[in-house]
């Protein structure tokens, strides 16, 4: 990224905010150009924030293979984390849990089939045992909602599980002793990458909120439908991003574990901080039973496989077009 744009983010600030305070009366247009360049301030706001992130944990200390299972894969779930927040908040709890199992469902079959017809993916040695945990948090969350809802108990049990997780990466990387890699800007450059990213999650983040909710009420769509595609689309971009990227590059375990690594953390953090703000009524005979049943199929694929192969990509992105027809038919 060029450090001139940085720029871009208080100047995209103002515009949402110039708009949000003075709406014009253009109906749906409106929504549209909230959704629209909502999501472009998150994800350019995430990907600035961890820009920051991550040159301030090199300085720390910290190794390359750390840095991108925890603050690579939770700067590429800043957006999913704002959104759902924010939405828990404004008391849209369907967009708060519609976004999360919809980002999830969308990094496994739309990110990772991207991934593999690009090239056959080699999972990383530690793939197969993230991406059981990954299964592990989900169960979890499936049989915490049996009752109908994510209450504040709930939303700190999940915390915890990734808590846990955060604790055997640190383990993992005691053992095996990696070298930390360097940072790449100043200490000051940095802070300021971290409070401007944050100015453009929080901006576009409450823009994406108030276009999706527009947007469904004016088409007669439910919240869900719209936050587990749409919005989750767009705060899926990070995670596309970055492993289309990585994949490119030849860093396979980078491609996979940022997937399994984002998924965790918008289970753990962000389902898990937006109960804790409200309960969330969750319909887990929707889009939670179809991620759970997505990401058995991964762990699958990876535990029987020795590479991801673009027939796998295939079949994953045709699931992805028929999880976006399941949303809106039923």
């Amino acid at each position: 990224m060029k450090k001139t744009e940085i720029l871009y983010i208080p100047l995209l600030f103002l515009i949402i905010y110039t708009v949000y305070f003075n709406p014009p009366s253009l109906g749906l247009l409106s929504y549209i150009f909230y959704l629209t360049i909502g999501g472009f301030v998150l994800v350019k706001g995430s990907d600035v924030f961890i820009e920051g992130a991550v040159s301030i944990a090199a300085r720390l200390g910290v190794s390359e293979h750390t840095i991108g299972l925890t603050v690579v894969a939770f700067g590429t779930s800043v957006p999913e984390l704002a959104v759902s927040v924010i939405a828990a908040f404004q008391g849209h709890t369907e967009t708060a849990w519609g976004n999360v199992l919809g980002s999830n469902t969308t990094n496994i079959l739309l990110v990772l089939g991207a991934a593999m017809i690009l090239m056959p993916l080699k999972p990383s040695k530690y793939a197969y045992r993230d991406s059981l945990y990954m299964i592990l948090v989900s169960a979890v969350t499936l049989c915490l909602a049996l009752e109908g809802s994510l209450q504040f108990y709930d939303g700190i049990v999940l915390l915890i599980l990734y808590g846990i997780f955060i604790y055997m990466l640190w383990k993992r990387e005691e053992i095996e002793e990696e070298e930390s890699c360097d940072a790449t800007l100043g200490f000051v450059l940095s802070v300021v990458y971290i409070v401007f990213g944050a100015m453009g999650v929080a901006s576009g983040a409450d823009a994406v909120v108030e276009g999706a909710v527009g947007i469904s009420r004016l088409l007669g769509v439910s919240e869900v439908a719209i936050a587990a595609s749409i919005v989750a689309l767009g705060t899926s971009l990070p995670e596309l991003m970055t492993s289309i990227m990585a994949t490119i590059k030849k860093y396979h375990g980078i491609a996979v574990g940022n997937v399994v690594g984002s998924n965790i953390v918008n289970l753990g953090v962000v389902l898990g901080a937006s109960a804790v703000i409200r309960n969330i009524p969750m319909d887990i005979m929707s889009p939670a039973v179809i991620f759970f049943g997505v990401s058995a199929l991964l762990t699958a694929l990876i535990l029987k496989k020795k590479y991801l192969s673009k027939i796998s990509g295939t079949i994953f992105l045709t699931l992805y077009v028929l999880f976006l027809f399941f949303l809106y038919i039923f």
